[in-house]
């Protein structure tokens, strides 16, 4: 009994990941992979609006040259844009399959990191708070618990996404630590809510055998091309082997970063976007292969931008409206929405020129089909092409 009750906080704690655990195969094999740019992704020097004359003039040290930058089009309010030269890897699917959408932002901006994740992963903004996963209700009501392995997974990070979902959701790395973890017989206790927490811990050890059995199936060894060498790319493995081996899981979520450039921007940033794109481009190549990349949507997302101008450590501080990226066979390439002024400023950040959770009715409707989703009043007709 001593036994248990030292371990009745860990356990509680697991408790959150899984109310109930089934393994049946009503899955449609589609797949949504939402990265976090964890630390808040200059989207300016990701998605630089070269030809303003603001940009240059508010980033003197930080600014894009000419030869840093792939032209991808132009933007109404800026003229020309480019994305950063560091990301070149994506270069194949510029014209394919990359979208990027301009001006992503929210009402009443945020500039704290646990805050402003909160609300992205939510669903609120800077006048109203939520405390439930922005996808729970979607992925509950499209798939019952027999249907799936789990609603949803998270690779690296917390299960803020699926925050108080009555699902199935789970933390692959938190599995794997339980994989080993003996099951202790409820009969061993008395007390009811003690009895709930160790069948808790015992249906989160079954799960982990059921997922190790299943990955077992798809190691690393037979994708068909080997994923570069970083933590993201760990991720998107790991990712892959999911797919590989039709494991049913709906939405997974990965993360990259720090992205809080407040210092070093120069060196920081390049490096970081060139293993985002190279990560992507791999992770890309296999699913084509693999005859899988019509079934998966990877969507970008991060707390909130950084300020137009440089400050004085050659870096950026906390901003707001940033450019998020979606990438998948079913996706229209291009430019959305439209990047917001230089010239027209607000306290020295940028003015969002669309609601993020414009991307999130889109991709409950488009995607997930689920036209009658939570995030219908936030549609936005500039998105009614991304996904087909």
């Amino acid at each position: 009994m001593d036994i248990l009750r030292r371990n009745l906080m860990s356990w509680m704690a697991i408790m959150t990941m899984s109310p109930t655990l089934s393994w049946a195969s009503g899955f449609s094999n589609k797949y949504l992979v939402l990265v976090e740019l964890k630390g808040a992704n200059d989207g300016i020097n990701t998605l630089a609006p070269f030809e303003t004359d603001n940009y240059q003039k508010f980033r003197p040290n930080l600014h894009l040259k000419k030869d840093q930058i792939i032209d991808v089009g132009q933007s109404p309010l800026v003229g020309r844009v480019g994305l950063a030269q560091s990301m070149s890897a994506l270069d194949g699917s510029i014209s394919e399959d990359l979208a990027m959408i301009q001006g992503v932002g929210y009402p009443g901006q945020n500039r704290s990191h646990f805050k402003s994740i909160a609300i992205w992963e939510t669903g609120g903004d800077g006048q109203n708070s939520r405390t439930s996963g922005w996808l729970t209700k979607s992925l509950e009501k499209l798939y019952s618990s027999d249907e799936v392995v789990a609603h949803g997974a998270s690779l690296e990070g917390s299960l803020g996404l699926f925050a108080r979902g009555e699902g199935v959701y789970v933390s692959m790395a938190r599995l794997n630590q339980l994989a080993g973890l003996s099951a202790y017989d409820t009969s061993t206790s008395v007390n009811s809510l003690m009895k709930k927490i160790i069948k808790k811990k015992a249906d989160l050890s079954q799960a982990s055998k059921q997922l190790s059995q299943k990955l077992a199936r798809f190691p690393a060894a037979r994708l068909p091309s080997r994923m570069p060498h970083s933590d993201f790319s760990t991720q998107l493995t790991d990712v892959l082997r999911v797919i590989g081996s039709e494991t049913s899981i709906p939405v997974m979520h990965v993360q990259h970063g720090s992205f809080d450039t407040h210092e070093g921007q120069k060196w920081q940033h390049p490096r970081l976007l060139s293993d985002l794109a190279e990560g992507l481009a791999s992770f890309r190549q296999n699913l084509i292969k693999m005859g899988r990349w019509d079934d998966v949507l990877v969507v970008t997302y991060s707390e909130f931008g950084r300020r137009v101008a440089e400050n004085g450590a050659e870096g950026t501080d906390h901003g707001t409206a940033s450019v998020q990226f979606a990438m998948g066979g079913k996706v229209n390439a291009g430019l959305y929405g439209d990047y917001p002024s230089l010239d027209k400023l607000e306290n020295g950040d940028l003015i969002h020129t669309m609601d993020y959770r414009s991307i999130y009715e889109t991709v409950c409707s488009s995607w997930l089909r689920e036209k009658n989703n939570e995030w219908h009043d936030y549609s936005d007709t500039r998105l009614r092409t991304l996904i087909s």
